[in-house]
């Protein structure tokens, strides 16, 4: 991966972590609840709050349809 793309993954990443972590905030639901009542193990919810490590999107997906969103996808150059 060349260094442009590499800081872009980050940057999307943090966007994505900001926005997992305010949604479940905004909801009031506590990460035990969100796991158990998706199946998303908690490191894995842990990690995609907190921007760390690679992007699981089973587990975006899993989340996105609890919280009633949608997940859109954008890849540009």
């Amino acid at each position: 991966m060349r260094n442009k793309e590499i800081k872009e993954l980050i940057r999307l990443q943090g966007s994505l972590a900001q926005q997992l972590h305010q949604i479940r905030s905004s909801k009031q639901l506590s990460m035990e609840r969100v796991c158990a009542e998706t199946g998303v193990p908690m490191y894995i919810l842990d990690n995609l709050e907190l921007g760390r490590g690679g992007i699981n999107m089973g587990a975006v997906y899993a989340l996105a349809k609890y919280y009633g969103k949608k997940v859109r996808i954008l890849l540009q150059d």
